[in-house]
This record gives C-alpha cells, sequence and structure tokens, in this order.
C-alpha cells in the first residue's frame, strides 16, 4: 500500500511524540563522564547490575582516561565481584599517577583486608599513612589490620595516634577500648586462637565485616542490615558501622534512613569526613546538589585541606553549572597535590563546559574518473552556541558543482526533551538549485537506551525543482568498552521513487582518549541525505546503486582546538548499467570559547 506525502511524515511525528510523552525512567547523558559514572553507582546501587555499571564506567574512561574516581568505583566493582585481580590492577594503575590518592588507598587496603591478606594491607596502609598523614580513615584501617595480625600493642599505639589527632572520634575511642580488651584477653590466655574477623559474628568489628560479605558478595541486604544491627547493639557509638548502614539505605533507595544514619554520626563527630563524602554523595546521585553542597561546605570547615571534599564540591558545582565557582576548588586540590589526576581531568572537563560558543571550518573536495570532468568542492563555515535548552548552530555552505557556485544557509539545534530523549531539528535554503536543494529540513528522536545502546528514529524533508522528497531514518548504536559499533538506514517510499528506495550503512569507532579523540571505518550502500557532498544526487526519480568505505580520524590538538580528517571512496551508477568512482577528501577544524 503506498503512503501519501502527509500521511506518512505526520503518523511518523505522532509515534515520536507519543514515545515521548509516554516515557518513563531515565537514562544519561553519553557525552559526559559524570554523568556515565552517576549511571554507573546507581545501576550498582539501585540495581546490583555489576555488568551494566561497568560498562558505563567504560564509556565514562574512554571519555575521561584520567578520571581517578571513576577508576577507584570500578576497581570496588571488580572486588565485589571477586574479580580481584582486576581490582588490584585499577587502584594500582590510580597509584601510579598519583601515590597520594586516598580514596585508592582506602579502596586498595579494604580488598586485601577482606581478603585476610593483612600483610600485604598493612604494606598499602603505612604507604598510605605516610603520603596522607593526617588520614582518619587510613589510620583506622591500621589499626584494625594490627589487630587481625594480633598485634594489639601496634594496633592501640596506632589508635591513640589518631585519638591524640581527634580526641573526639567515636569509633576510635571504641576500637581502642576494643584492642585493649583483646590485649589483656592475650595476656591471660595466650593459647586462645582469635577467630578470623570473616567467621566472628560475636564482635562489632566481625559483624560488620560479615555485613559488608552479605552486601557485596551475597547481594543480601537485609541480611547485610541484620549484622549491622547487632553489631550497633555492641557497639552504640561506632560511626563506621553507621555511615555502612546509611549505605545501604541508600543502595535500597531508602533515603530518609540514609539521612538518619549520616545525620547521626555528624551530629556526634560533626568532622567525621567519612559520614560526610557518604551523605553528600547520596544527595548529589539523586540530583539535590545544593544539600550536597551545604553537606560539602559544612565538613570543609573542619578538612579545609581535604582533596575528596574539594573534588566533590566542584563536581556538585559543576553539575549546576556555577563552573567558575568550580574551577577555583580544582585549583585548590591542584594547589596541594599538583600531580592529581583526578583534579586535572575534572578542570578539563570543566574548562570544555563552560564554553558556550564553538567555531568549525570544513572542506571537502570530491573526484570523479568518469561521471563529471572537473571535480566538487564544498566548504563550510558554522558557529555553534551552547543554551538552556541545547545548542544551536548557524552554518553556511558553500559549493561548486558542475562548473556552478552555490550557497546553502543551514539551522541545526538539539534541544533536550529529558534526560532520556534528545531531539534533532533541521532547516535550510538555497537559491541555487541544482547545486543545492532548495529547501532542507529533518528532525529526529534520539534516546539513549538500557546496556550502553542508543537509538534514533527521524525523517529527513528534501526539495528540488520538482516535488518534496520525504526519506524516513532509523539508528542504533552500540558502545563496548572503547568501541562505538553503530548501523543506521534511510528508506524512502516508492511514493518518490519509482520504487521503495534505501540506503544503509554500517561505522566501527575507537576512541583512543578523549571523545574528540578517535579514528573509524564506514561501509555502505545506496546515498544519504545527510551527506552534504553527495546528496544532490537524490535528486532522481531513478534507483541506482553505490557502494562507499571511508576513514575517519578525529583529534585533539589543545584543550579547545579538534582537527578532522576523512577520506572515502564509492562506486556510483550514475546511468543505469554505468559505473564510476568518486573520491572524497575532508579536512575540518573546531575550536572552542
Amino acid at each position: 500500500m503506498i503512503l501519501s506525502k502527509k500521511i506518512l511524515p505526520l503518523s511518523l511525528l505522532f509515534f515520536i511524540v507519543t514515545v515521548t510523552i509516554t516515557a518513563k525512567g531515565q537514562a544519561l547523558d553519553t557525552s559526559s563522564s559524570d554523568a556515565l559514572f552517576q549511571a554507573a553507582r546507581k545501576a550498582a546501587f539501585d540495581s546490583n547490575d555489576y555488568p551494566k555499571a561497568k560498562a558505563y564506567l567504560f564509556s565514562a574512561l574512554r571519555i575521561s582516561p584520567n578520571y581517578a574516581d571513576i577508576r577507584i568505583f570500578l576497581g570496588r566493582i571488580y572486588t565485589w565481584t571477586k574479580n580481584y585481580d582486576s581490582g588490584r590492577a585499577a587502584f594500582q594503575q590510580v597509584l601510579a599517577a598519583n601515590p597520594e590518592n586516598e580514596d585508592a588507598t582506602v579502596a586498595y587496603v579494604d580488598l586485601e583486608y577482606f581478603n585476610d591478606n593483612y600483610e600485604k594491607a598493612l604494606e598499602i596502609c603505612k604507604t598510605g599513612v605516610r603520603n596522607n598523614p593526617v588520614s582518619e580513615p587510613l589510620m583506622l584501617r591500621e589499626a584494625k589490620i594490627l589487630n587481625a595480625l594480633k598485634r594489639f600493642d601496634e594496633a592501640d599505639r596506632a589508635i591513640q595516634k589518631l585519638l591524640f589527632l581527634n580526641a573526639n572520634n567515636k569509633e576510635a575511642i571504641g576500637l581502642s577500648n576494643s584492642f585493649r580488651d583483646a590485649g589483656k584477653k592475650k595476656n591471660v590466655d595466650n593459647n586462645i586462637i582469635p577467630i578470623s574477623p570473616k567467621q566472628d559474628t560475636s564482635s562489632s568489628d566481625g559483624l560488620l565485616l560479615a555485613a559488608r560479605t552479605a552486601a557485596f558478595d551475597k547481594k543480601d541486604y537485609p541480611l547485610a542490615k541484620s549484622y549491622l544491627y547487632r553489631a550497633l547493639h555492641l557497639s552504640p557509638d561506632y560511626a563506621d558501622i553507621k555511615i555502612f548502614l546509611g549505605r545501604l539505605h541508600t543502595f535500597s533507595n531508602n533515603y530518609d534512613s540514609a539521612r538518619y544514619y549520616f545525620f547521626d554520626v555528624l551530629k556526634s563527630n560533626p568532622g567525621y569526613e567519612d559520614a560526610s563524602l557518604a551523605y553528600s554523595d547520596m544527595e548529589y546521585w539523586n540530583d539535590n546538589n545544593s544539600k550536597a553542597l551545604s553537606i560539602c561546605d559544612s565538613a570543609l570547615s573542619y578538612h579545609p585541606a581535604s582533596e575528596a571534599l574539594l573534588i566533590r564540591k566542584a563536581k556538585i558545582l559543576s553539575s549546576l553549572r556555577r563552573f567558575t565557582e568550580a574551577n577555583i576548588f580544582v585549583q585548590q586540590v591542584l594547589n596541594i597535590d599538583k600531580n592529581n589526576s583526578g583534579a586535572r581531568s575534572l578542570a578539563n572537563r570543566i574548562k570544555e563546559l563552560s564554553s558556550k560558543n564553538k567555531i568549525g571550518f570544513s572542506y571537502d573536495y570530491v573526484y570523479f574518473d568518469k561521471q563529471f570532468s572537473d571535480p566538487w568542492h564544498l566548504a563550510s563555515f558554522e558557529y555553534t552556541r551552547r543554551t538552556g535548552i541545547g545548542s544551536v548552530t548557524g552554518r553556511v555552505n558553500y559549493a561548486n558543482r558542475f562548473t556552478e557556485n552555490g550557497v546553502q544557509y543551514e539551522f541545526d539545534a538539539y534541544p533536550r526533551i529529558s534526560k532520556v530523549f534528545y531531539t534533532y531539528i533541521n532547516a535550510g535554503y538555497s537559491d541555487n538549485v541544482g547545486v543545492f536543494p532548495q529547501w532542507r529540513g529533518g528532525f529526529s528522536l534520539y534516546a539513549n537506551l538500557p546496556k550502553s545502546f542508543e537509538g534514533e528514529l527521524g525523517f529527513r524533508y528534501l526539495k528540488f525543482s520538482g516535488d518534496p522528497t520525504w526519506i524516513y531514518t532509523a539508528y542504533l548504536g552500540k558502545y563496548y568498552k572503547s568501541w562505538l559499533f553503530s548501523g543506521r538506514t534511510y528508506i524512502t517510499p516508492s511514493t518518490f521513487t519509482n520504487t521503495v528506495s534505501a540506503s544503509y550503512s554500517v561505522a566501527a569507532r575507537y576512541y583512543y582518549g578523549s571523545a574528540d579523540d578517535w579514528f573509524g571505518g564506514t561501509l555502505g550502500y545506496g546515498i544519504s541525505p545527510d551527506d552534504r557532498f553527495n546528496s544532490i544526487q537524490i535528486d532522481s526519480k531513478i534507483k541506482l546503486v553505490s557502494y562507499k568505505a571511508g576513514l575517519s580520524f578525529k583529534k585533539k590538538i589543545t584543550k579547545y582546538s579538534v582537527i578532522s580528517i576523512d577520506g572515502s571512496w564509492v562506486n556510483q551508477e550514475y546511468l543505469p548499467q554505468t559505473k564510476g568512482n568518486q573520491y572524497q577528501f575532508s579536512i575540518g577544524w573546531l575550536y572552542r570559547f
């Protein structure tokens, strides 16, 4: 059945609007490593979907390969899924770049401690304490490890050192008492063999470890909570137990309960850094940025030089689009540690996000061995402005085709509908029909789909000298580690040609650095209406065959400048049973400011 020219576009538009209105849930902005990072946390903590979380983190690392927090979280996921060697590799990579990274050290220590590798855990912890001599989390872990090794006197000395720095640390006070009791028991009966912390459910430390095992290995949050409730009965002031209980409530979406435990710890010890980090993380992941910022500010009044808190504050301010302030706090971290790769990466991202303007220039050269005696030339200049609803671009295209010159004016916009959907709108005009279409337009609905897929449905409109042509497009892409694989089709109904016409293409892209550093290849059949140096050949009622192969390269040459190079070969049937080759080369330059 032949669809009419009017009904088909309206039907597609109705479908797109219906999908937009009825869509539920949220997806992520795959161009932002911070958004991918948050999506990974939600996948891990809300859905216990570690493979999906890892896929998001791989995508985030492709954009920001030096983003330490992402690599640390990837290491933690490897730890929870018992891929210990991969976890070690992730933590070691962060520490190789920045030996003073406290979060990586704590995570690495936890991995070895939970696996009873106490000597290795102690070695890592002591190195961490040397690099962060006032780190309370590392001091606490050092004391616990020494206690597990039955070196009670050393454990007590380690905890006393912490109490000297912070006499109000409730957990340190509780540990000090328990360590001394253990030491007295050892003196009474040296033949008693201590129970392994993993098997001990009669002490608060043993119950805390049992809760971690239940939560991370078995994904049994109710069992983990029951262990923690018993641990709190034994040690009501044990802050780490309350913090972990708060995190479990966060993972279970019981946010009010989580807030209760975080607030309880901070009420007793307002300067407790771990509680502040956990509390601010919970609010930040749930888009309560103002509350998260307030928590960070309070914690920084006690720990003004805390790199972890300063970086979190910078991320929150960046999420609030307060880029100038965010940059101030990132620079504070870099003043403390100029080699902090996480801060350096965040500083670059803030600068890029704060750049609201972009200009670009490109030039295409097309050579024909048979079809035309003269090559084609196409040059474009564009300006893009980032707005509150999405980016807007104005473009001027110049072309020399068929020994004639022409100019086309275009407008592009990418309005955001939600975190799930965004759209593409295009309009163009030229009074040089034949060199360009007189009118061109387009609309697409894009969606970020589960499991690192992305999709598009839309249409394109071209009007030459005769009746207009409507072309419908569909796209599906999949991110896998550092790769993006994609496929696209354009379908022109028989209303506009003698028979239904279709073009297809598949592409692969490998990211070797940031989002602006990649190379890729394309294979295709047919002509695309989005191919500006070939779309003029769509102005035909005859279905002609063409094949295409191309290579592309993109590279960031400075913080704000990007170059691109593209080359392709097209075998074109320009008359029935008559084929020729065309070779296209293009170069482009983009600058953000």
